[in-house]
């Protein structure tokens, strides 16, 4: 049962990276070939118990050795793909490189198992022989200790990227890594089983439990990778405008892009757009979608955002949002509307992103907002 169990979670690993890699839905491509990349090398891993569980080695000798040359690359794999994830167009860079060391390092040794003859090998899988249990166990726990380091990093670049995106989106929802983030978690409670395998595998029972988590951890990535949507849905020179903006950030320029002139006669501009024009209540309204509608480059519009309105563009918009959403909680609208209608009324795209939204900035709730109405209207 373990081993059928360790080749269906194998096995669904191997199809998954490969649906992952295919991308059917042609979103965020390079991440998740990355993705796919990190899902191979995984498999490489579970499949490793049923090959010898199911005497593939004994029967096939030559293939051991070849199933350790992957497992190495997992954890700079998976940081790649959210590094790809969490910057636009992100380029492969010589820094890169500089993650795949241990790998160069590890390669003699796995070499040396690789080029074993066919009766050391059999040996090794028969139990006459082990191999040195001192580099062994250092690989085993190097290669954890690699996992959760790279885990870690990538669950910070998400938090991060979380923040940065309030800078160019007003509906953070479909974008914000949480799919990706739950999937982070999952693979570290993979990580968890794995050191208690290892630890605790004689106990009886341990490699039951410890396969049904992997299974289950597989399946949760699934779900989330086939959820994804286009992280940065812009044209080429938005997203490089994008890229600019974010980089800015990184080192918290503030080089004076307008004169003041220009930069109150475009806020002018924007406030009328927004007041006027309503431009807040399209839900998909982005920073290159309103800078097209201001006529200026999405950078200069950031900029005005920033130094004339002292707010981030998802603050900016959202902020108008509320007061509309506000105005419709106090009219007789709300008595032909749910609360679902009122979200998308004001430019809501869900009621989640509402209610997130509406209790961000004034401090409580929709419904709470519209309870402290009533009660003002109650005469003492």
């Amino acid at each position: 049962m373990v081993s059928f169990l360790y080749a269906l979670t194998a096995g669904g690993t191997l199809f998954l990276s490969f649906l992952v890699f295919t991308n059917p839905n042609k979103v965020n491509i390079k991440a998740n070939r990355w993705l796919a990349f990190f899902l191979f090398c995984l498999f490489t891993i579970l499949i490793d118990e049923p090959l010898y569980e199911l005497d593939v080695f004994k029967n096939y000798p030559y293939l051991l050795g070849y199933e350790s040359l992957f497992v190495f690359f997992i954890a700079p794999a998976l940081y790649l793909s959210v590094s790809q994830f969490t910057f636009p167009d992100r380029s492969f860079s010589k820094r890169d490189i500089l993650h795949f060391i241990p790998n160069i390092l590890i390669f003699p040794f796995l070499l040396s198992t690789i080029l074993l003859s066919r009766a050391e090998k059999l040996n090794i899988i028969n139990k006459t022989t082990d191999l040195d249990d001192v580099p062994m166990d250092f690989i085993s726990y190097f290669l954890i200790a690699q996992i959760v380091f790279y885990t870690v990093l990538s669950y910070l670049k998400i938090i991060k990227h979380q923040k940065n995106i309030r800078l160019f989106t007003s509906d953070t929802s479909s974008i914000n890594l949480n799919w990706l983030k739950n999937s982070l978690i999952a693979i570290a409670v993979m990580v968890i089983i794995w050191m208690f395998d290892i630890q605790f595998y004689q106990i009886k029972g341990v490699s039951q439990f410890s396969v049904v988590c992997y299974f289950v951890s597989i399946y949760v990535i699934a779900y989330y990778a086939f959820r994804q949507e286009e992280i940065y849905p812009y044209n080429t020179s938005e997203i490089e405008e994008i890229k600019e903006i974010l980089s800015e950030k990184s080192i918290e320029q503030k080089a004076q892009r307008i004169n003041n002139e220009e930069l109150e006669k475009l806020k002018s501009r924007v406030t009328n757009l927004m007041e006027v024009d309503k431009l807040y209540l399209d839900e998909t309204l982005s920073l290159p979608k309103l800078a097209s509608r201001v006529e200026t480059s999405v950078h200069n519009l950031s900029y005005i955002l920033n130094e004339g309105f002292n707010e981030n563009f998802f603050q900016f918009v959202n902020t108008y949002r509320v007061e509309e959403a506000k105005n419709l909680l106090t009219s007789e609208k709300l008595q032909q509307l749910s609360m679902v209608g009122i979200a998308y009324e004001s430019g809501f795209s869900s009621k989640t992103t509402f209610n997130t939204t509406f209790k961000r900035i004034t401090g409580i709730s929709p419904s709470e907002f519209v309870s402290q109405k009533e009660q003002q209207k109650i005469p003492s």
